[in-house]
């Protein structure tokens, strides 16, 4: 046995194969933004798509688009509202 298998318990084949995958095999951290239409740069002023439904992102969608705002903005006046009214 080489040095490197006594100290990790992997042959050095093993430990090529997995510096090839690491090396090689894309990585994402965290959810694919692009599959939900967000532009790099543009991440900031959206929602974390995947924790609403899909018929309260279109609203809130279209709601920014036609007030020019932020779709955040559309959620603090609803949210607002709600504490005027006392619900």
């Amino acid at each position: 046995m080489t040095e490197l298998e006594l100290k990790t318990g992997i042959t050095d084949s093993e430990c090529e194969f997995w510096d090839d995958y690491y090396t090689k095999a894309a990585f994402e951290p965290g959810m694919n933004l692009l599959k939900y239409g967000v532009k790099p740069g543009l991440a900031r002023n959206t929602l974390l798509l995947n924790e609403l439904d899909k018929d309260v992102i279109e609203y809130l969608r279209v709601q920014a688009k036609a007030s020019n705002r932020s779709q955040t903005a559309v959620i603090n006046d609803i949210v607002r509202e709600k504490l005027a009214v006392g619900i």
